[in-house]
């Protein structure tokens, strides 16, 4: 399936989890923020949010700093 995420087109395996794909990112999902299809996605539902083919995902990570 083809996925946009932060503009970019992606392949990716069918049945993949938001929570998967963040993780496979090598990302933290305690300080990301995911808009899927223009809704926000709590960090609690990433692991039970399914990707499906077309869906657009923008992906925020934040870091600390001073």
């Amino acid at each position: 399936m083809h996925i946009t995420v932060n503009g970019r087109t992606q392949d990716m395996e069918s049945g993949q989890t938001l929570q998967g794909l963040i993780l496979s990112m090598n990302l933290d999902p305690s300080v990301v923020v995911a808009e899927l299809n223009q809704s926000i996605v709590p960090g609690d539902k990433f692991a039970s949010t399914s990707l499906c083919d077309g869906d657009r995902l923008e992906l925020l990570s934040f870091v600390g700093g001073g």
